[in-house]
């Protein structure tokens, strides 16, 4: 949700629980490999899950502290086990509930993670951003389902089980 937009709607909702939109799924699918099989740590209602799916990537297993959808397994996040897997998300962006998914997740396992664009220009990121892979920029997204993009952009970002360090372009 947008920092610039602070709605009654946006801070009713448990766990920070918003729909992930098929369209922010298109350019992911042109980053992954092909039969991509992945777990879905905060798989909410199943909708990256689902939409992978329909690209022929499998999800193998699906988690969330709150299921929305038949075949998630109600677990905390930061219990998944992921070492040695991929996982594909759209986390919580609620820094006291991502922190404590990031340190589970970066550096055990490959991660995609959905991720408003700037939250990772922030000083409390800087422990992870040497494990970032790729960016994939997706703009605006459109969260309340009404076809408007909101205020914020954002993008996917592979994090890798070894950090690559920051490669500045020379000038």
């Amino acid at each position: 949700m947008s920092k610039r937009i602070q709605t009654e709607s946006a801070t009713l909702r448990p766990k920070d629980f918003w729909v992930t939109p098929p369209s922010a799924l298109v350019p992911l699918t042109h980053n992954l490999p092909t039969a991509t099989r992945f777990v879905e740590p905060c798989a909410g209602d199943g909708a990256i899950s689902v939409g992978l799916g329909l690209y022929g990537h499998t999800c193998v297993e699906a988690y969330d502290l709150q299921p929305r959808a038949p075949g998630i397994l109600p677990l905390e996040a930061t219990c998944v086990p992921v070492a040695g897997k991929t996982i594909i998300t759209n986390p919580p962006f609620r820094w006291n509930l991502l922190q404590p998914l990031l340190d589970h997740w970066v550096g055990s396992c490959e991660a995609w993670l959905l991720l408003p664009w700037d939250m990772t220009c922030n000083a409390r990121m800087s422990p992870y951003t040497p494990y970032i892979r790729r960016i994939q920029p997706i703009g605006r997204v459109s969260w309340m389902d009404n076809g408007k993009g909101g205020f914020e952009n954002y993008g996917w970002f592979q994090f890798d089980i070894l950090p690559m360090g920051l490669i500045l372009p020379r000038r």
